[in-house]
């Protein structure tokens, strides 16, 4: 009967560490990625429009778009 129980709680360990070792890895695997960072935006004076900054052109102290249609307005 000793040997028996000695036999379950060897069986036992040997599953918690296994269980252990994989779950590391299961959580390395589905691990959340970083939120992406966010740029300012920006209203284009001319179309009022909300656009990242990287995308606005610099009009005097306003910023407009970058497209064409908007550039060309006065």
């Amino acid at each position: 009967m000793a040997r028996l129980l000695g036999l379950l709680l060897i069986i036992g360990i040997a599953w918690l560490a296994f269980r252990q070792l994989a779950g590391g890895a299961r959580t390395r695997m589905h691990r959340r990625e970083a939120p992406p960072e966010f740029e300012r935006t920006v209203r284009c004076e001319r179309c009022g429009v909300h656009l990242p900054l990287s995308l606005a052109e610099r009009d005097g102290d306003d910023y407009v778009c970058s497209e064409h249609a908007c550039r060309s307005r006065s």
